[in-house]
């Protein structure tokens, strides 16, 4: 593994035993030989997890992506009218699901991109670790709000969450999150939503400048990134090549905080609240 501040290269494993070794130590590693169906998508993680009793539901295939429109990128040009996929910022899958969003993510490559779509990682612990070794009483204050203080974290029309950025489990592991949608309660005094606000705003600022920074690397086809993504931040750069073809698979373990109730699948159709 090779560390760049918050970001860092995982390994290659061709085991699924050592793949879930190193998920447990680091976070996230790659595993190679995993094939390229549908079929192999949702086996593979379900044997990666098999000791946590996982719920695997179908994967998703992703083609496209979507930007983060609260930021300007530096997207990549397009070619004879080809689509541009702008770049993504680090972030945390399936927070549609509120709190009980997904503990454990695969992204199986089907077609790597001719140009760009590079990803990389973030680990939200060393973020957290840095604010501890701070002897700043600013960087304290802002670690006791990511850690302490509930905020919305509901995305529209989606399931709810009112918590910490940094929340806790109750099987000792942590559940870090940066999503686009994090904002103060609502319910707040003007000032207290405002401080709130800039911390949030700090949160975004830090997680984005690493997501900048952070070792690229590109998976080839049959090639899967497996993410703790109660830990693990994950996003790439912009791409114009619409034939780049993903398998998403969502999974949830024995560890995460709770299963979503009714039908799941691997992006955030069943989680709309009506």
């Amino acid at each position: 593994m090779q560390n760049s501040e918050a970001g860092f290269l995982p390994r290659r494993v061709a085991a699924a035993d050592e793949t879930f070794e190193a998920l447990r130590r680091e976070g996230a590693v790659i595993l190679t030989g995993c094939g390229n169906s549908k079929e192999d998508a949702g086996a593979l993680a379900r044997r990666v997890l098999a000791s946590l009793s996982p719920v695997v539901p179908d994967p998703a295939p992703i083609k496209e992506g979507g930007g983060n429109a609260d930021h300007t990128y530096g997207d990549m040009p397009g070619v004879d009218g080809r689509t541009v996929v702008p770049f993504q910022t680090g972030h945390t899958d399936g927070f549609a699901y509120g709190d009980r969003y997904p503990d454990f993510i695969f992204l199986l490559c089907v077609r790597a991109a001719a140009a760009g779509g590079e990803s990389f990682i973030i680990d939200t612990y060393q973020l957290l670790a840095m604010l501890t070794a701070s002897e700043s009483d600013e960087d304290r204050a802002f670690h006791r709000f990511l850690t302490t203080t509930p905020v919305e974290q509901t995305e529209p029309g989606f399931q709810s969450s009112l918590a910490p950025v940094i929340g806790n489990n109750g099987h000792g592991r942590r559940m870090s999150r940066w999503t686009p949608v994090q904002r103060p309660d609502a319910s707040l005094p003007p000032e207290e939503r405002a401080a709130h606000a800039a911390w949030l705003a700090r949160w975004g600022a830090m997680t984005h400048a690493a997501s900048l920074r952070a070792p690229r690397f590109v998976l080839q086809p049959g090639e899967t990134i497996c993410l703790d993504n109660y830990r693990m931040l994950h996003g790439r750069t912009g791409f114009d090549d619409t034939e780049r073809t993903l398998w998403r698979i969502w999974a949830w373990t024995s560890e995460a905080l709770a299963v979503p109730e009714g039908m799941l699948f691997s992006d955030s159709r069943f989680a709309v609240v009506k």
